[in-house]
């Protein structure tokens, strides 16, 4: 059997910090419009990653109240997606703002 290393509790020492990444390619049609600069608090990252999520699925419900089958279904499946990326990216900026 394998033995667990113990978990290290102590208070991280530096914050974490973004790398760099492109994005707004139109789906490769071009090169890369956008940038996350690498060296961003990750913290505030997560902030702006939250906001981001959050309109993104606030206007998707608006679609959805509105919209009838197929766009229906692909809109809830949408829904459950951007509900999960939320949730996750909420409980990584707890635990970095509880350090």
């Amino acid at each position: 059997m394998s033995q667990q290393q113990p978990v290290d509790m102590s208070p991280r020492k530096t914050r974490p910090l973004t790398a760099k990444a492109q994005f707004g390619t139109c789906h490769n049609a071009h090169k890369p419009m956008f940038t996350v600069h690498a060296g961003v608090d990750g913290e505030d990252a997560m902030v702006c990653a939250v906001a981001a999520l959050k309109a993104a699925y606030e206007t998707n419900a608006l679609a959805l109240e509105n919209s009838k089958e197929p766009m229906r279904s692909l809109l809830t499946a949408t829904e459950n997606s951007l509900e999960k990326g939320l949730a996750l990216a909420e409980a990584v900026l707890q635990g970095l703002e509880l350090g």
